[in-house]
């Protein structure tokens, strides 16, 4: 479990990334609770409940470690999405949401952005890897703009679907390749 103080708080042009508050609770069930939104996640049951919620926040909480993060996203100091990265062997996997309201506004790219960064450089990881659903073109778009790479297909169980496994489509972005990425903005 993380502190408050150690708790790995990243910031953008527009965004903080921090840990989740009880304050969030409100907000996260009415996200959560939008189909729209639980269908394209793995985990999240629909409908998303306010126990739902209590839950989320308290797991989120106990199981923040150096390894193992959850933040939450906030914009303008108000609560918006969620972000988690998880650790393993030199990798990470990766899994985020925002809110309806605030799709396509290019959140969810600058968001990614720092945590690539974060993980790459003070984590030193050496790959970072996530799925999509492949009825999910947006999120789709966010990762490849970012330069991951597609790694193969698969079947993934949602939640929110009663456990129906559809189609997922494997990427991954290296330690390499975002630097040269990065590198490259900065250049242009």
């Amino acid at each position: 479990m993380t502190t408050q103080s150690t708790f790995p708080v990243l910031r953008s042009e527009r965004l903080v990334l921090r840990e989740m508050r009880e304050a969030d609770l409100a907000l996260l069930c009415s996200y959560l609770g939008d189909f729209e939104v639980s269908k394209s996640l793995s985990s999240q049951p629909h409908p998303f409940l306010e126990a739902d919620g209590r839950d989320y926040i308290e797991q989120a909480l106990a199981n923040n470690t150096a390894e193992n993060v959850t933040w939450a996203i906030e914009l303008d100091g108000q609560f918006c999405g969620g972000f988690k990265a998880k650790e393993l062997h030199g990798a990470a996997s990766v899994g985020y949401w925002l809110g309806r309201e605030h799709w396509g506004k290019g959140l969810m790219s600058e968001a990614l952005r720092v945590v690539l960064d974060y993980l790459f450089e003070a984590r030193a990881l050496h790959v970072v890897r996530t799925g999509v659903f492949k009825e999910n073109p947006a999120s789709m778009r966010v990762l490849t703009k970012m330069g991951f790479k597609i790694t193969g297909e698969a079947k993934h169980a949602c939640r929110a679907r009663d456990n129906v496994e559809f189609d997922e489509t494997q990427l991954q972005i290296t330690r390499n390749d975002f630097l040269r990425l990065t590198n490259s903005d900065v250049n242009s």
